[in-house]
């Protein structure tokens, strides 16, 4: 037994490792610029624990079988190093396991890839030296055999296990439900990896191959096959979609650049009101009478809210409930608008000051269609600025350089920062006059205060492209993508007939500018998933593909809202009739049928096909994005 503790014992060599595993998980994230750790203490926990997991059963093994077994882990190792070194440096994303099945198309690239290994990267091979040496030292009698029976076996092989719970326990009962995780483990993995803005918060918290399991594991519980009923399902929605008519709008702005922004929080409510006497939006008001708005317009977004709303105007899909499909289907096949137009000559950009990997971007929008991706690393943040982050002054500011190396025609789109929440806007920018007595929450005061700085930033970049030229060559459009989330219509005491109370945070604001078009405000219904064939309209292009929405400038209106999380359905609008339900089982019979817009009671049964209609389309989105058919979708 005193030979388990000797200097000199085997037993030594895995601890070496698994340090050396932690030191090397750590500069893979130095590497990905992940070196301000705010989870430091979990990252080496969890990271050590995973190191003696793999290292530590070597020294179970008699004689030189343990040299093979290490020499096997080590290959997985730095195989996995190299290949998220290699694709996080290619792509500036990490790699998911969804992504195992395009492996065929490394070869196109790989000449490329493999000019990005530098002399640090030998790091990922020190194992081996370490290994070697031991060998030597092992086979000249200088490191000692250090088992030599069962109970010794035994009680090592327990360490080994005892260590491992300890390592994923800081993570796992580190902020509360321990048990709750463990039993619900496939559930806690996904929320580890996949319930996160950015995967580098997964990477920074547990290393890049707990991160790596984990999104391994999760793709294996994750039931993406499709029954023969499931197909025929789908099939059958696409039989009944009427194919879309070309109306009087159709190529209204054929040629034109195309020019997406989505706003952060942005709330319709929000438009035209005035605190202090000021406008709070004076120049969404101003855009919203210049061209055509639609004001009864939803979001359908899910736990993926920002991500979600991006999903959903670019691809006419429905949000996923419980799961984000920029996180968990990214490597799908999608007939999207960028590739859409991509295939119509247009060149496509995608702009947004934050990292490549926020909400898993980088691994998505080549899928899309974005031929080229402008993100954190491509501007500068200002120190005087007073933000922590790049403000959408100087996002739209710095955006406008890049903006005339595009290649006409193109499709841009830019996504806003200053009005995420939590809010905070530097003293120097707070420009609205809220009174200090307001009957508004500290949340809501910010909210105002960012959502009138957003304001005033768009409203210097339209200046600009109408001093540039670009605006009279644009089709613009501004849309929010969800609301603030904080109840700030209840607060400003901002409602409308055409909507219930309980939607809206759903109601969020669509602008679209071009010299081409009327100023008319719309009140029929619509939502994102009607983004895409209306843009596509205005253009003159048509969709190849069968879409769940429809023009908003034609004759077909119809929105479905569902919970985030449970599938229910809580509203379908249309002008004439509408269903609700709010019940937390959301069983068709606990809703209302309602006349619109007066929402005068009806018969239950007067709203069930509808009702019918809409759950098959919600339900065969769903199906198609699980089972990655919209490639079949073709019309």
């Amino acid at each position: 037994m005193k030979n388990i503790f000797s200097r000199n014992s085997f037993i030594f060599l895995p601890l070496l490792l698994a340090v050396l595993f932690v030191v090397q998980n750590e500069i893979f994230n130095v590497s990905a610029n992940l070196h301000e750790n705010p989870y430091l203490y979990q990252f080496i926990g969890i990271t050590f624990a995973l190191g003696i997991l793999l290292y530590g059963p070597s020294a179970l093994f008699s004689r030189w079988w343990k040299y093979v077994y290490l020499a096997i882990v080590s290959l997985l190792i730095s195989a996995l190093f190299f290949s998220q070194y290699l694709y996080f440096s290619y792509f500036g994303g990490f790699m998911q396991a969804s992504a195992l099945k395009y492996a065929d198309q490394v070869g196109s690239v790989s000449s490329t890839i493999f000019t990005l290994l530098t002399p640090a990267t030998l790091i990922f091979l020190l194992q081996f030296l370490v290994i070697l040496i031991a060998f030597f030292l092992e086979k000249k009698g200088k490191i000692l055999e250090t088992f030599h029976g069962a109970k010794e076996k035994t009680l090592f092989a327990v360490c080994i296990f005892l260590i491992g719970i300890f390592g994923y326990g800081i993570v796992l009962f580190g902020e509360g439900d321990g048990w709750k995780k463990i039993t619900h483990f496939s559930q806690t993995l996904r929320e580890m990896n996949s319930f996160v803005y950015s995967p580098n918060h997964a990477v920074q918290r547990t290393g890049i191959f707990n991160y790596s399991a984990g999104d391994a594991i999760g793709l294996f519980f994750r039931n993406t096959k499709l029954t023969p009923e499931d197909i025929a399902l789908v099939l059958e929605w696409k039989d009944a979609v009427q194919k879309p008519d070309q109306n009087s709008f159709f190529g209204r702005a054929a040629g034109k650049n195309l020019i997406i922004i989505q706003v952060e929080s942005l709330e319709n409510s929000v438009l035209f009101q005035k605190i202090g006497g000021e406008e709070i939006t004076p120049n969404f008001n101003k855009l919203a009478k210049d061209g055509l708005y639609f004001d009864n317009y939803y979001t359908q977004v899910g736990p993926g809210n920002t991500a979600d709303a991006e999903f959903v105007i670019l691809n006419s899909l429905y949000s996923l409930p419980n799961t984000v499909a920029f996180v968990d289907f990214a490597h799908n096949k999608y007939n999207a608008l960028p590739s859409l137009l991509e295939q119509s000559g247009y060149h496509t950009y995608s702009l947004h000051a934050d990292v490549s990997t926020f909400w898993n971007r980088s691994n998505i929008y080549p899928g899309l269609g974005y031929e080229k991706t402008y993100t954190k690393e491509d501007y500068v943040i200002r120190n005087n600025s007073g933000f922590e982050y790049l403000n959408d002054g100087e996002f739209f500011t710095q955006s406008l350089p890049k903006m005339e190396t595009f290649s006409s025609p193109y499709m841009a789109t830019f996504i806003t920062l200053s009005s995420h929440t939590p809010f905070i806007v530097p003293e120097k920018y707070k420009t609205l006059p809220v009174p200090a007595d307001a009957n508004f929450t500290e949340t809501q005061k910010n909210y105002l205060h960012s959502i009138h700085y957003s304001d005033m930033a768009l409203g210097n970049f339209i200046a600009a492209l109408k001093a540039n030229g670009e605006y009279e060559n644009s089709l613009i459009a501004i849309y929010g993508d969800h609301g603030n989330l904080g109840g700030i219509s209840e607060s400003l005491g901002t409602s409308t007939s055409k909507i219930f109370p309980e939607l809206r945070t759903s109601n969020v604001p669509l602008i679209i500018l071009n010299s081409s078009l009327p100023q008319k405000i719309y009140h029929a219904p619509g939502s994102h998933l009607d983004f895409y064939p209306t843009i596509a309209n205005l253009l003159g292009v048509s969709p190849t593909s069968t879409l769940f929405g429809h023009d908003l400038l034609g004759k077909n209106h119809r929105v479905t809202i569902r919970n985030a999380y449970s599938r229910a359905t809580t509203a379908i609008l249309t002008e004439t009739i509408a269903y609700k339900n709010f019940t937390e089982n959301g069983a068709y019979e606990g809703g209302q049928c309602l006349k619109m817009p007066m929402q005068t009671p009806l018969p239950l049964d007067d709203c069930r096909k509808m009702y019918n209609e809409e759950l098959k389309a919600t339900n065969a989105s769903d199906l198609i994005i699980k089972g990655n058919l919209a490639s079949r979708l073709i019309l």
